[in-house]
């Protein structure tokens, strides 16, 4: 599939990443600030999940360290 370009708000994207309809590790950040900003939206996250049952990964292992930065 090609790349597609996109633009969401924070509140848009945290809600994604919050309900796992989005995973930080399929996101390509194209600044610094941004990756930032998804990064700490991620510890956020991962810190609500602590205590859930539904997890079939520890908090920690998805793959949110490969997120790419790109200087626009």
């Amino acid at each position: 599939m090609k790349q597609m370009n996109i633009s969401l708000s924070y509140e848009q994207l945290a809600q994604l990443i919050g309900t796992g309809a989005l995973c930080a590790a399929d996101i390509r950040c194209l600044d610094s600030e941004t990756k930032q900003a998804v990064w700490q939206m991620c510890l956020i996250n991962c810190a609500k999940k602590i205590h859930c049952s539904n997890c079939t990964l520890p908090c920690g292992t998805a793959k949110s360290n490969q997120i790419e930065v790109r200087e626009a």
